[in-house]
């Protein structure tokens, strides 16, 4: 059994998979191209943390 298109939960179809339809494709397309989904990810450091970090190494190993 195949799981439902993830747009509109209709049954997917061979030529369209995972939507059901070519509609659907263009909408999910849609959806990244917009940046309505994204990948998460850890925000990077920032210079406060950053130097934090190199104090810590530097007292630690006094390099």
């Amino acid at each position: 059994m195949s799981k439902p298109c993830p747009i509109c939960n209709k049954p997917a179809t061979a030529a369209h998979k995972p939507f059901c339809s070519k509609r659907c494709t263009q909408l999910d397309l849609g959806k990244w191209l917009n940046g309505a989904y994204a990948i998460p990810s850890e925000e990077e450091p920032d210079e406060v943390e950053l130097q934090s970090l190199y104090n810590e190494e530097h007292d630690q190993y006094g390099s």
